[in-house]
């Protein structure tokens, strides 16, 4: 009898790992989609003219770090997500270097961009339901 419990523990615990890790990469998905909105946000406050460029500029600097950082702990698998956290890391570097520069013209279509890459990151995860 405690042979069959210590074979139904085992049989449990890739399962739990599983799930715990499945659980890790969704809050760090969670997380990535967090500071994503939080550029949105602020770009979209620029492109109406409502922040200075200065605090733009130092918002979307953050939240390029923080993607950045939650990016190199996801899974390298799959493939794609890597690409689109990448390509993601791109628009936002873009965007805070075009602020910094003064081009507010290109603000509309890093916006635009943002939210397209948001939405394929949450296909990855259960944050779009």
């Amino acid at each position: 009898m405690a042979v069959k419990f210590f074979i139904i523990a085992l049989m449990l615990v890739p399962i739990t790992s599983c799930s715990d890790a499945q659980q890790e990469t969704e809050r760090r998905i969670r997380a990535l989609l967090s500071w994503s909105a939080t550029a949105d946000m602020v770009l979209d406050a620029r492109a109406k003219m409502l922040v200075p460029n200065s605090f733009a500029a130092l918002t979307m600097e953050r939240c390029g770090k923080e993607i950045g950082s939650l990016s190199k702990e996801l899974p390298t698998s799959p493939q794609d997500l890597a690409d689109v956290t990448g390509r993601l890391l791109k628009t936002i570097g873009a965007a805070h270097d075009d602020i910094v520069k003064g081009r507010t013209d290109t603000v509309s279509q890093h916006l635009g961009d943002l939210r397209s890459i948001e939405a394929e990151i949450k296909g990855y995860s259960g944050a779009a339901q």
